[in-house]
């Protein structure tokens, strides 16, 4: 049987260079590309050692701990014990993640029949079904990207939990509570009194007012002649914004002056009376995850309670 040897060493090189990237990238670690290629050098070097009198070695539990170690020393440097230790796991993980992925995926492909026959006796002995460079080669960087892509998503869904707040909405003796995101993006201030503008899906209110009294508010911009009689009973509350949201086409964002907010962030209770509640028509959150957007101001005045 013929080894390419050299080809084999490659694709094992590519491939540890891009664990220790994918490694970087999950611990936000700087990019020092010439000690990634070093380390990806010595890691893929492992595949020369097997073919060596020294194979018996390579294959001991010890010396893979050692290797690795020796790896991740390599590409990321030794500052302190915890930074080591936290770089090697997850050098670990993402090794074992990949190479998982790569398995499931190859067997996602096979038949039942395939799947059998990889299992027959051969010479009396159960080999089990093998895989293929080729599907390495292509498989590799698919599984990689997939990786990386979801870390960011995990990423972002644990900031944005960190922002998140409980809103309760007081209008009109009504309460409508709500989940918010403190987004630090958000300046808008209404241009006459200067409160700051929440923005919050109108279907919140459609319960309380009937989607079609909020959608003719969310008009209102427009100069309709005749409004609805619940529409009229909320004028006194509307103001006009110059604010273009995003997915409509007026330049203006309606807001209703609610009676109070009351928002509690990080165990601490806010209550306030200036604030204004901008309508949006379509969705905030594509997952669900919020319904509103919280101006930050509304977090850092005076604090009304500490919940824990």
């Amino acid at each position: 049987m013929t080894v390419y040897l050299d080809l084999i060493w490659l694709l094992n090189f590519f491939i540890d260079y891009l664990l220790i990237a994918l490694t970087a990238l999950v611990l936000k670690r700087r990019f020092k590309h010439v000690r990634f290629i070093l380390a990806a050098f010595i890691a893929s070097f492992i595949v020369i050692l097997m073919f060596t009198p020294f194979a018996d070695l390579v294959y001991s539990p010890w010396f893979k701990l050692i290797y690795s170690a020796l790896i991740v020393w390599v590409a990321f440097g030794y500052e302190r014990l915890r930074f080591f230790i936290q770089n090697l796991l997850m050098f670990y993980f993402v090794t074992f993640m990949t190479g998982g992925a790569l398995f499931a995926l190859h067997f996602f492909w096979q038949t039942e029949l395939d799947i059998l026959s990889s299992f027959s006796p051969q010479n009396g002995i159960f080999i089990g079904s093998s895989i293929s460079w080729v599907f390495v080669l292509i498989g590799f960087p698919l599984v990689w990207y997939f990786s990386k892509q979801r870390f960011e998503t995990i990423e972002t869904k644990k900031i944005q939990a960190d922002q998140m707040a409980e809103v309760t909405l007081f209008i009109d003796h009504f309460e409508i509570k709500t989940i918010g995101l403190v987004d630090t993006g958000n300046q808008l201030l209404c241009p006459i009194t200067k409160q700051p503008v929440m923005i919050i899906e109108g279907s919140l209110l459609y319960e309380t007012y009937s989607e079609a009294v909020v959608k003719e508010l969310s008009q209102i911009a427009e100069g309709k002649d005749e409004l609805l009689p619940e529409t009229e009973k909320l004028a006194h509350r509307v103001r006009i914004i110059p604010y273009r949201v995003v997915g409509q086409a007026s330049p203006f964002l309606t807001a209703l002056k609610p009676d109070k907010v009351e928002i509690v962030f990080n165990n601490e209770r806010y209550e306030t009376e200036k604030v204004l509640l901008g309508l949006q028509e379509g969705e905030l959150s594509a997952d669900g995850l919020f319904t509103s957007i919280i101006h930050p101001k509304l977090v850092q005045g005076p604090v009304l309670e500490k919940l824990a």
